[in-house]
C-alpha cells in the first residue's frame, strides 16, 4: 500500500497567520511536545511572512534562533524551510554570497530540507541555489508555482530541469487557489510517467478544494502533501481540513504514518493555545466565487496590505486596493502573487487607488525593476502605457534603475556591528534591517538589565558530597568560563527557563532570572523633539505621520514638490514618507508660503516630526 507523506506547515502559519505576541514560550513548548509524538515526514517552520513577523514578536528569539529551538525539541523530525530562489527569505534579490552563507546557517541551525521557488517561474534564477544546497549535503526540493494559463507540458519540463539540477524531489505549490482537481490529477499523472524522484503537492484551501485537489494528486502519482491543523478558508470557521483528507484515504490503496489518535491531541492543543490568536481576514464574495480563472490573495498578502493601509488611517479602501491588484496583476503580464512579487504589487495597488491622484501617476523602484527583468522574466507583456510611464520616469529625468544585485553581506555586518557579530543577524539584518535593528536592541536592553555574570548564581550538584552548593562563576576555576559565559548568555536571552549539564562529574542548573518578565526598552516609547517652533499663529508645522525616508521630489532626478519660497494651496503634494515600500504623499494643509524645510532629501524621519513650515495666508 502506497503510504503519502505529510508536511505539517501548522508551525510556519502560526508564526505567519496569527498574533504570536501573545503568545508565551510555555504554550509552544506544549505544542511542540505533542508535535514530537506524530510521525510527521518533515515540519516546514520557516518561509512566506514567517521570518519577518517572527522579528517582530515577543518570542525573543531570531528566526534562525527558534528553528534551533524547535530542532531541540523535535529532534526526530527533518524540519523544512520555504525559500525564494534568489530572494530567500527577502524582499529583495540577493548575491550569491548571502545566499551561500544564509544556506549554511539554516543547515547549521537544524535545517535539512529546503523547498525552493520561483515566484516567476524562471529556471535561471534556481541554478546558484540549488548547486549550494546540494554541495552542503542538504535536501533540495524544487517548487514551481501553479499557473492555470500554463499547460501540463510545462510542468513536466520544468521539473525535468529542477531534477538536472540537483533536486531530489519536486513541489507543485498553488499559491493562488486556482488549482481544481482535475487538473491536479493531470498534472501528476503526467509528472509520474516522466519523473523518478518524490512529488509533492502544496495547495491551500481558500475556496474550498483542498481535499478534492489531494485526493486526485495522489490517485494519480503525488507522493506527498502539506497539512495544516490552522484553517486557510476565506469563507469563514475555524475548520481545517486534516481530518477530511485522512477520511478522504479510507478504502483506497493509499495510506499514511499518522496516528489518529495523537491527531486529536495536537488538534485541541493547537485550538486551545493557537486559535484565539488567529485573525481572520475580510474578504469580499466576489474574489471566491467569481470565475475560476481569476487568481486569489494568499492570506499573508491581505494581512500586508491590511496593515500598510492601517498606518495611513485607509483601512476603509481595501476593497479597493484589493480590485487593484488583480488589474496590475494582469497589466504587467500576469505574475504568480509569491514572494517578493505579491508585497510588489501590493504596494503599487496602495499608490494607485489610495496615494496617487490617478493611476500609475507614482512608480515604485520595485514595480520598475520587476517590469524591466530585474527579477526574472515576466511571462506576459506588459501593458504600453505602463511602458510609457516607465520611460518617462527612467529616460526623461536622467535616471536610470539600477538591475545590478548589490554586495550589501559587509555593509550590513559593518552597521550592525554594535549590535551583533553573529552570522544569522547579519543575515537577518540583509533581509530586514529596521526589525532586525530592533529586536536586537531589546535583547541588548534585556542583556543589560540581567546581573553581571560574575554575581550569576548556578547550582552545582556533586555527586561525591551528596548535596547541592550555590556558588558564582569566579569559583569554578577548573571548568570552561568562557562555555558556561555563552551558554548563560543564550538562556538569559530566550525564554529557556533552566539549563542543566554535566562536566566531569559535577551538575550544573542555569536558571534565567528573567524568565517570563515582560520588558520594554525606552526606545520603544522615544519620540523626535521638534526641529522648530511656531513663532506665532500663522506658522503651521507639517508633520511626518509616520516613521520613514523623507523624499523631496517624486523621483530620482526630479525637481522637487516645493521650495523655500514657493507658494502652496491646501491639498498640494509637499513630499513623500516611504514607508515598508510604500510612498506617502504629505499634503498642505493650508493656502501658504514655504519658510523653511529643516529635512534633507532621503533623511529617515520619525513619527510627529516636523519636515517643514508654511507661513499660512491671512483670511
Amino acid at each position: 500500500m502506497k503510504k503519502i507523506k505529510i508536511n505539517d506547515i501548522t508551525l510556519r502559519e502560526i508564526f505567519q497567520s496569527t498574533d504570536i505576541r501573545n503568545m508565551d514560550m510555555e504554550s509552544f513548548d506544549i505544542i511542540l511536545g505533542h508535535i514530537n509524538d506524530i510521525e510527521f515526514d518533515s515540519l516546514e517552520i520557516l518561509g512566506g511572512a514567517s521570518f519577518e513577523k517572527i522579528l517582530e514578536s515577543n518570542i525573543k528569539l531570531s528566526p534562525l534562533g527558534l528553528a534551533t529551538y524547535i530542532k531541540n525539541k523535535v529532534p526526530s523530525v527533518p524540519l523544512q524551510i520555504l525559500i525564494g530562489a534568489r530572494n530567500l527569505c527577502g524582499l529583495d534579490k540577493y548575491s550569491n554570497d548571502v545566499i551561500s552563507k544564509f544556506i549554511r546557517q539554516c543547515i547549521a541551525s537544524g535545517i535539512s530540507i529546503f523547498r525552493v521557488y520561483d515566484a516567476l517561474n524562471d529556471i535561471d534564477n534556481f541554478k546558484y541555489t540549488i548547486s549550494e544546497i546540494v554541495a552542503s549535503g542538504a535536501s533540495c526540493q524544487g517548487t514551481i508555482i501553479y499557473e492555470s494559463f500554463r499547460d501540463t507540458d510545462f510542468y513536466v519540463k520544468n521539473a525535468l530541469e529542477l531534477k538536472k539540477y540537483g533536486c531530489n524531489s519536486i513541489c507543485i505549490k498553488d499559491v493562488e487557489s486556482t488549482l481544481i482537481p482535475s487538473k491536479a490529477g493531470e498534472i501528476f499523472s503526467k509528472l509520474s510517467d516522466k519523473i523518478d524522484i518524490p512529488k509533492f503537492l502544496s495547495v491551500s484551501d481558500l475556496r474550498g478544494l483542498q481535499i478534492l485537489n489531494y485526493f486526485e494528486a495522489c490517485n494519480n502519482g503525488c507522493d506527498g502533501v502539506d497539512l495544516s491543523f490552522l484553517p486557510s478558508s476565506y469563507m469563514g470557521g475555524y475548520n481545517h481540513t486534516v481530518f477530511s483528507f485522512i477520511l478522504s484515504l479510507k478504502d483506497t490503496n493509499i495510506s499514511h504514518n499518522l496516528n489518529y489518535s495523537k491527531l486529536v491531541q495536537l488538534d485541541n492543543i493547537i485550538k486551545k493555545y493557537v486559535y484565539p490568536f488567529i485573525k481572520r481576514d475580510s474578504v469580499p464574495a466576489n474574489f471566491i466565487l467569481n470565475s475560476i480563472d481569476k487568481s486569489l490573495l494568499p492570506g499573508w498578502l491581505i494581512s500586508t496590505i491590511g496593515n500598510q493601509l492601517a498606518e495611513i488611517g485607509e483601512i476603509d479602501l481595501m476593497d479597493s486596493v484589493l480590485e487593484e491588484v488583480f488589474k496590475i496583476k494582469k497589466e504587467i503580464g500576469n505574475p504568480t502573487l509569491a514572494t517578493p512579487v505579491g508585497q510588489i504589487i501590493g504596494s503599487q495597488a496602495i499608490l494607485n487607488a489610495v496615494i496617487s491622484d490617478s493611476r500609475w501617476e507614482i512608480l515604485c523602484d520595485e514595480i520598475k525593476k520587476l517590469i524591466l527583468g530585474y527579477f526574472g522574466k515576466l511571462n506576459g507583456k506588459v501593458d504600453k502605457k505602463i511602458i510609457e510611464k516607465l520611460e518617462d520616469s527612467t529616460t526623461t529625468n536622467g535616471t536610470k534603475i539600477n538591475l545590478e544585485v548589490e554586495e550589501i553581506y559587509e555593509q550590513c555586518r559593518n552597521e550592525l556591528i554594535s549590535l551583533s557579530d553573529k552570522e544569522e543577524d547579519i543575515l537577518s539584518y540583509c533581509f530586514y534591517p529596521e526589525k532586525t535593528r530592533k529586536f536586537l536592541e531589546k535583547k541588548k536592553a534585556r542583556l543589560k538589565k540581567a546581573r553581571p555574570l560574575r554575581e550569576q548564581m548556578v547550582h552545582i550538584e556533586n555527586p561525591a558530597y551528596n548535596k547541592t552548593i550555590s556558588s558564582s562563576f569566579s569559583k569554578l576555576d577548573n571548568l570552561d568560563i568562557k562555555k558556561l559565559r555563552e551558554i548563560t548568555s543564550l538562556v538569559e536571552s530566550s525564554n529557556i527557563e533552566e539549563i542543566k549539564l554535566e562536566v566531569d562529574g559535577v551538575k550544573i542548573s542555569i536558571n534565567n532570572p528573567h524568565y517570563k518578565i515582560e520588558e520594554k526598552t525606552v526606545a520603544e516609547e522615544k519620540k523626535s523633539e521638534p526641529v522648530a517652533k511656531k513663532s506665532d499663529d500663522s506658522l503651521v508645522e507639517i508633520k511626518s505621520p509616520i516613521v520613514g525616508i523623507f523624499y523631496s521630489s517624486p523621483s530620482p532626478g526630479s525637481p522637487p514638490f516645493v521650495k523655500v519660497g514657493d507658494r502652496v494651496k491646501a491639498g498640494d503634494t509637499l513630499c513623500i514618507i516611504e514607508a515598508m515600500k510604500l510612498m506617502n504623499k504629505i499634503k498642505s494643509e493650508c493656502n501658504g508660503q514655504i519658510i523653511d524645510i529643516v529635512v534633507s532629501n532621503e533623511d529617515a524621519v520619525e513619527f510627529d516630526q516636523v519636515l517643514m513650515i508654511i507661513k499660512k495666508d491671512e483670511k
